[in-house]
């Protein structure tokens, strides 16, 4: 009467298994990225209550030297999870790309109202962590037509040597206001002609992600333990080699500019008529 009506398959079947095999994802990184947006809720919790970074209790000074892992956890993470979807799909760099100007755009509109409640985009702009991410995955949309160990080697080498060599390439090449958005960034003020305040540079954080396109070895071996290691060491590493407390890659002076007092929790350092509130 019904003709041959057959019964849906057994959910334990391989039929039903497979679409969730196919969609799985990796529980470490999802775990580690919700992790540090609890740690940069905390801190900017911090910022919007206006007690300084440093004090006035140990506590407080904890909430902000902790969340110190949490822009080379998201970098380096958005390096990883590039990896992966670059071995699912052939359009990682349109990808990649896309994501980038789309992150940029954000966080110079959208993203710094909801920081300052005011829409004087002329007065004040801050490029801070979206901004990066999104330079860096418009640059690895290019870097990612090489060889996932090149990319990895010159990451790394970036994250090891550019303290070293990035000093006299400044003074070599004369970039002018070009470099407070490559590298020299926060404590020299303004780009010039512009409120734009670059709060995180590209050239040391691309070397955090472009090195993570080659940790996909390491999650063979222990996941949580390997992806832990690796963000403690890309952020530790350029953070214990400046004498502030917070990142080397804003610190970095230009060539004869003048030596500004160092304030632990830069945040509050920003002039007095740019300060978030």
């Amino acid at each position: 009467m019904f003709g041959d009506v057959s019964a849906p398959p057994p959910l334990s079947s391989p039929a039903a298994a497979a679409p969730t095999v196919s969609q799985s994802r990796i529980a470490a990184i999802d775990l580690i990225r919700g992790a540090v947006m609890i740690l940069m809720a905390i801190d900017h919790v911090r910022v919007y209550s206006g007690l300084p970074a440093g004090g006035p209790t140990a506590g407080i000074f904890f909430t902000r030297w902790v969340t110190h892992f949490v822009a080379p956890a998201f970098i380096f993470l958005a390096g990883t999870s590039a990896f992966f979807y670059g071995r699912k799909h052939t359009d990682l760099s349109r990808f990649l790309l896309v994501r980038g100007v789309w992150l940029v755009l954000l966080e110079l509109t959208i993203i710094r109202v909801a920081w300052t409640f005011n829409v004087d985009f002329a007065g004040y702009l801050l490029a801070g962590v979206i901004w990066v991410i999104g330079w860096c995955m418009i640059l690895m949309a290019a870097l990612v037509k090489l060889r996932p160990r090149t990319i990895g080697i010159i990451g790394v080498a970036i994250i090891v040597l550019h303290n070293a060599v990035m000093g006299p390439l400044i003074n070599a090449l004369p970039l002018g206001e070009l470099w407070k958005i490559l590298y020299i960034g926060f404590f020299n003020g303004p780009v010039a002609g512009t409120p734009l305040i670059v709060l995180y540079s590209i050239i040391p954080w691309i070397g955090v992600m472009a090195g993570a396109m080659r940790s996909e070895r390491s999650w063979r071996w222990n996941r949580r333990a390997a992806v832990g290691s690796a963000c403690a060491s890309a952020s530790v590493r350029p953070r214990c080699s400046s004498s502030c407390g917070d990142s080397i890659f804003t610190e970095i002076r230009a060539p004869g500019a003048p030596r500004r007092p160092c304030r632990r929790g830069s945040r509050s350092s920003i002039r007095p008529s740019t300060r978030r509130h």
